[in-house]
């Protein structure tokens, strides 16, 4: 039994991400729990382990993946909405814009802007940047500026 939730533009951290996927896997009845930004290498990565589905496959990058592959329907079910109550437990601390230690959190983003458009949507607080490769990439000019550094 595969089950999934797709949250659009919800960006999360990997690393929390990793552990909810962690504790969920160890669960009665569970083969597989993975929650994970929806990226092209993650959607690799799920394809590969059995548990894309063609809603999965259109997902963005900024959308949120939560997928459980279990022995029943109830299992799966269970399981995701404890992932779904982990991630939004998680995104309320953002959301009031604190971390694990109290602090405010304010990102700066040098990706793409989808990502600081789903960080805003939570009420984190995001500067971008606009960066671009010095000198378009061009070998000869940037042989020349490092010179000048």
């Amino acid at each position: 039994m595969l089950k999934f939730i797709i949250k659009k533009n919800y960006f999360q951290d990997a690393l929390r991400l990793m552990r909810i996927s962690k504790s969920m896997s160890g669960r009665e009845g569970v083969k597989k729990a993975v929650a994970v930004m929806a990226t092209d290498k993650a959607k690799f990565a799920l394809k590969d382990a059995g548990l894309v589905t063609d809603e999965i496959k259109a997902a963005a990058g900024s959308d949120l993946v939560m997928v459980v592959e279990a022995d029943s329907e109830e299992a799966a079910d269970a399981t995701l909405s404890e992932m779904e109550r982990a991630v939004t437990a998680s995104s309320s601390n953002a959301g009031k814009g604190s971390d694990i230690i109290g602090q405010e959190i304010r990102v700066i983003n040098i990706g793409l802007d989808i990502f600081k458009e789903a960080l805003d949507a939570q009420g984190v607080k995001t500067i971008q940047v606009d960066w671009e490769v010095p000198a378009k990439g061009d070998e000869k000019v940037l042989e020349i500026l490092k010179k000048m550094y």
